[in-house]
């Protein structure tokens, strides 16, 4: 039984129950329960939900099935037309599939909640699913060898971010340096993709050098402003860095205690305000989404007020947290290699086309790349910081 200690920033995505043909055994049932916090259009929910799974229980000798099953739970309200655009994605997908060489159905509906997710997934009954990173690090840490991720959903990139060649920059030093340089704006580029995006510490720049001396243990005793306890890049992986490090939040009005490693937050809301809020020195640092900096008018009224500043030039970004993930569209670890690559190029090529992004936008998903499962190797470390065992 896992206690469940921090919020998860979540968009929900859930699957109906079709079984393939197979040979099946009993599994012990097992009780899990999650805090899901879902985040739509910055609308945050909070929902307690208990799963009474199976382990998996598939066994056959072909695991490819006839007809591959894919749910579908909205973040958004579902109307008949968004239905059917939805329910258009079958033959795309199967057109796809035909032409890498695999005659097989495939049956799209939509599903009702985040738990039928788990039990769908982990008992082999749904072979491609909707997952968010965190639902991801869930069913992999929970339930091994289940399931396996396919692709992540992509976003522009930022131009700290790339490098030669458009090579995408993993080294959080060298993305740092980017975009503590002159010249740095914050903008993204459309032609390049990935499939994560940052937490960043921010800090005045006349503090930077003092930050830089001391490292993250400066933060100790300080005021730092953050979104709320339910918020990824404002809060969540924000703590998971401190914790790694030997710190800890605390309310700031509790006055932290810097011998013992406290760092006061204070939290602000909206990602903007934050960043104003450190402009006009009422905090210390801030945690905002990497680049909090780059938005057309949150900062008119503060530039209008200071013509001879720039933005990017009197703060300083000083840390990175571990990659945020996009949503991922994930498989059963089970199905065949031919299959999954045939399922990944599908996705792919029917997302590049205007009617296969249409319906794909209950989503807001922009494209998707190949993923791996070591790229959630830091959502799984996430799930463990705030899942420890009892």
């Amino acid at each position: 039984m896992k206690k469940v200690l921090g919020l998860i920033v979540l968009f929900v995505f859930a699957f109906s129950f079709v079984a393939c043909e197979a040979a099946t055994t009993t599994a012990a049932t097992t009780a899990v329960t999650t805090t899901v916090v879902t985040t739509v259009n910055g609308v945050t929910t909070t929902t307690q939900i208990t799963t009474t799974t199976q382990a998996p229980i598939t066994t056959t000798t072909n695991n490819d099935p006839d007809t591959l099953i894919v749910q579908f739970v909205p973040s958004t309200s579902i109307d008949s037309a968004l239905l059917l655009k939805l329910k258009s994605l079958e033959t795309m997908l199967e057109d796809e599939l035909a032409d890498a060489g695999y005659d097989i159905g495939v049956n799209i509906s939509i599903g009702t909640s985040y738990a039928s997710v788990i039990e769908a997934m982990v008992s082999g009954q749904v072979h491609v699913a909707f997952l968010t990173a965190q639902q991801y690090a869930f069913v992999t840490t929970e339930y091994p060898g289940a399931v396996d991720v396919l692709l992540t959903s992509v976003r522009d990139a930022y131009n700290a971010q790339i490098g030669a060649g458009d090579v995408i920059i993993e080294d959080t030093d060298v993305i740092i340096t980017n975009a503590n340089a002159v010249g740095y704006d914050g903008t993204t580029n459309s032609a390049v993709k990935v499939s994560s995006y940052y937490s960043m510490l921010l800090v005045r720049a006349e503090d930077f050098a003092a930050y830089t001396a001391a490292g993250i243990d400066w933060l100790a005793g300080k005021n730092v402003g953050t979104q709320s306890t339910t918020s990824g890049s404002g809060y969540v992986y924000p703590s998971l860095l401190l914790s790694q490090n030997d710190l800890t939040f605390v309310p700031f009005i509790q006055g932290p205690n810097a011998a013992a490693g406290e760092v006061g937050y204070t939290t602000i809301g909206g990602h903007q305000n934050a960043v104003l809020a450190l402009l006009n020195d009422e905090v210390d640092a801030v945690f905002t989404f990497f680049d909090a900096r780059y938005h057309a008018t949150a900062y008119a009224a503060w530039q209008a007020a200071n013509p001879s500043l720039n933005i990017f030039e009197v703060t300083k970004v000083c840390a990175l947290t571990t990659p945020i993930y996009n949503d991922t569209i994930s498989g059963l670890a089970d199905l065949s290699d031919g299959l999954r690559a045939a399922i990944q190029d599908a996705f792919i090529a029917v997302i590049g086309t205007t009617e296969g992004y249409d319906a794909l936008q209950i989503y807001n998903h922009k494209g998707y790349l190949v993923a791996f499962d070591s790229d959630y190797d830091g959502e799984r470390a996430l799930y463990a910081f705030l899942n420890p065992e009892d």
